[in-house]
């Protein structure tokens, strides 16, 4: 099993064991404080994650996590994205419709965690969904939550503290007669990765709701499992133009960090 999970996991008594652990444990809690559990149903979780990462549908997902992360750190830049999306399943038919400026991920402004950002409005899900069918888009997205795994495990190795994933979805020009297979996928990758990869995902954040969906709000809500549910935000700012966002540099992605701030504290 060394091989379906974060590098060090594996090695007994390692900190990085303890730290995946640690994930379980405040997937229960939702906070950092030891709950009450019972050590029978987390030893069950715990074989549930690795039941899946060994499993027809799990193992393919996290082998090209593992190609993809490690061929993403093992070159002269500190990160490059191009073996990620390649190693991703069914890329050649999904890659098209996310550009880096729809489907990224980023470091927070502390460097102690990551921000995952789905422009879904900006997406032609019908076109795309001519493509594939729910359960390969779910995959893909599986995989993308697979590699922030690793990520998230270096991180927390890095700091010294539990690195987790804020999502923002910015909703803005969504098709609210899109395809509803769309939306199937980005649940059930959502419900599968919430006990697969427990403690991973912090918050939530819906962005630019469209107005009528607005009053509609609990439409989109039971889309999430429960323990999103509760970390679920909404907020309305503008994201800068494509090209500004995937500059590291820019002072448009440093202002769209500081609003998504905002937005968690709010």
């Amino acid at each position: 099993a060394v091989d379906l999970l974060p590098d060090g996991v594996a090695e007994a008594d390692s900190q990085a064991a303890e730290t995946w652990l640690l994930r379980f444990v405040v997937s229960r809690s939702g906070s950092s404080a030891p709950p009450s559990i019972s050590l029978s149903s987390l030893e069950e979780e715990v074989l549930a994650s690795l039941e899946w990462r060994a499993s027809a549908q799990g193992r393919p997902i996290v082998d090209a996590a593992r190609e993809g992360y490690t061929k993403a750190i093992s070159g002269e830049k500190p990160w490059n994205n191009e073996p990620v999306l390649a190693a991703a399943p069914h890329s050649a038919e999904i890659r098209p419709f996310f550009t880096p400026a729809k489907l990224l991920t980023m470091r927070n402004a502390n460097n102690d965690g990551l921000i995952y950002v789905i422009r879904a409005g900006q997406v032609n899900d019908k076109s795309l969904m001519s493509k594939v069918d729910a359960d390969e888009l779910a995959d893909f997205f599986l995989y993308a939550k697979a590699v922030n795994e690793r990520v998230a495990a270096r991180l927390s190795a890095n700091t010294g503290k539990l690195s987790s994933v804020v999502t923002v979805n910015d909703l803005s020009g969504v098709d609210l007669f899109g395809d509803s297979r769309f939306r199937d996928a980005l649940s059930a990758a959502s419900k599968t990765a919430d006990s697969i990869f427990p403690g991973l995902a912090a918050e939530t954040i819906l962005l630019n709701l469209p107005f009528l969906v607005r009053t509609l709000v609990k439409v989109f809500t039971p889309l999430f499992p429960p323990s999103v549910q509760k970390k679920l935000k909404f907020s309305a700012f503008d994201i800068a133009p494509p090209e500004v966002l995937v500059d590291q540099a820019s002072s448009g992605r440093a202002a769209f960090i500081a609003d998504v701030n905002k937005a968690l504290a709010s």
